[in-house]
């Protein structure tokens, strides 16, 4: 069965498409609290920071980046408890700092996330979810793909993946659930 109470911190490297910066290394933490059945709440939190390097002679800036984010979503189960729709929405504000470029920003937005997620065995639950924002520096659109796998009564681990219009990411994390 799908969990609306959880911790998860996670690793995730995420890949611009822009040129002019490298790859970050990324660490977050996000905080999923059920309110009352059908609703809950989400916070989230993620730093990382990308190095320098070189593209056809040109020097990468290095840059720093952060992310918060607070959201209320609505969840039901669709055929059988093992296939839940979440539809979620809130406000992002993210931040980046580089150096020597002129690709820094900062930017609030705001977002809608419908997603599915399903549970075909106790021990496994996939997520595939579309994220659309307000965003006009970064991604304003994003499909994520997650895989949790449980390893004790309470505690996951998950991978999985964000494919948006200005990056892409991959991710490893630990998920804490009651």
């Amino acid at each position: 069965m799908v969990n609306f109470n959880n911790l998860e911190a996670y690793y995730r490297y995420v890949a611009p498409k822009a040129n002019n910066l490298s790859g970050a290394n990324t660490i977050g933490a996000t905080l999923t609290v059920a309110l009352f059945n059908p609703l809950y709440l989400k916070f989230g939190a993620s730093w990382g920071s990308g190095g320098g390097g070189s593209v056809t002679g040109a020097t990468k800036g290095n840059y720093d980046f952060a992310s918060i984010q607070a959201g209320a979503g609505f969840h039901t189960s669709l055929i059988n408890e093992k296939l839940t729709f979440v539809a979620e929405a809130g406000l992002v504000y993210a931040s980046l700092k580089a150096q020597d470029t002129s690709v820094s920003f900062s930017d609030g937005s705001i977002y809608v996330r419908p997603a599915l997620r399903f549970t075909p065995l106790t021990w496994l639950e996939v997520q595939a979810g579309v994220t659309v924002s307000s965003a006009d520096k970064y991604d304003s659109k994003m499909i994520d793909l997650s895989t949790y796998f449980r390893v004790l009564p309470m505690f996951d681990i998950g991978i999985g993946g964000d494919f948006g219009n200005t990056t892409k990411a991959f991710r490893t994390s630990l998920r804490l659930r009651w």
